[in-house]
């Protein structure tokens, strides 16, 4: 049965993802907006923005790639979790993660265009960014549609906050971690040959 808030108590995964349509839009609306800011940031923002994502990547890689899958692994797990469970914050968490990624990735790939070509800027996001950026998409719309039922109980009207909760976190278990898993493999193991095959030796940490 459904509650008051027009929201079953245990949701079937399809019937939950339909319903998280128009919150996933807006979780794409905004990671493109806040991604067209980053292409658009000063050159010396990009640039220092590069330089801070290579210095925290270059201790990881002299630790070996399968040390390195899980770390990738588990910082966008932990990202992902995040951005679905401080959505009980009214829905402001998830915001933020999405514009801080969003302007982040446009601002390197801004850095990157004027050190190498755009097929070597493709070679080194498309092939796990296909997998990861919309996960964690989906685990910020999961966050959004929590932070309205916590909206809801804010303001005294009837809740389905933890029937959201459950259900969100059932679908963070079965599909995004896997799916997030992949991406690092993807990540550590495809996507440098992918960059070599490009020519872009250059973006290799030395």
């Amino acid at each position: 049965m459904k509650n008051q808030s027009g929201y079953e108590g245990k949701a079937s995964i399809p019937k939950m993802l339909k319903a998280l349509l128009p919150y996933t839009l807006l979780a794409i609306v905004l990671f493109a907006i806040s991604l067209v800011v980053g292409l658009h940031a000063p050159p010396e923002l990009a640039s220092s923005t590069l330089e801070e994502l290579k210095q925290a990547l270059q201790p990881l890689v002299a630790l070996g790639p399968i040390v390195l899958l899980f770390i990738i692994f588990l910082n966008n797990a932990i990202k992902a979790l995040a951005a679905l469970g401080l959505g009980i914050i009214l829905g402001i968490p998830p915001l933020i993660f999405i514009g801080a990624n969003g302007f982040m990735l446009g601002a390197a790939v801004s850095a990157l265009q004027a050190a190498t070509r755009c097929e070597v800027i493709a070679a080194s996001l498309a092939p796990h960014g296909i997998i990861e950026i919309p996960l964690l998409l989906l685990a910020s719309a999961l966050g959004f549609r929590i932070g309205m039922e916590s909206v809801r109980f804010v303001i005294g009207r009837k809740s389905a906050m933890k029937a959201q909760l459950r259900n969100s976190m059932s679908i963070y278990l079965k599909w995004i971690l896997t799916g997030l898993f992949i991406a690092a493999v993807i990540e550590v193991f495809i996507t440098p040959l992918f960059i070599l095959l490009a020519g872009g030796k250059e973006l290799f940490v030395k």
